[in-house]
């Protein structure tokens, strides 16, 4: 689960919080600020795929 929170997490700048809702998580503008941020998205996105092909939830 160590993944999944760090994921989320503001210090790698790909994604931020919707206004209003703590739940729902979007693209963050700012993701560029990272040189690889394009490969992060990719990764974050097969791990993704992952648990939902496999039926586990993501904290």
């Amino acid at each position: 689960m160590i993944i999944s929170r760090e994921m989320f997490n503001p210090m790698y700048a790909l994604f931020r919080t919707s206004p209003g809702d703590r739940v729902t998580y979007t693209i963050n503008p700012s993701s560029h600020c990272n040189p690889n941020h394009l490969s992060y998205f990719k990764f974050v996105g097969r791990i993704v795929a992952k648990a939902v092909y496999d039926n586990r939830l993501l904290e």
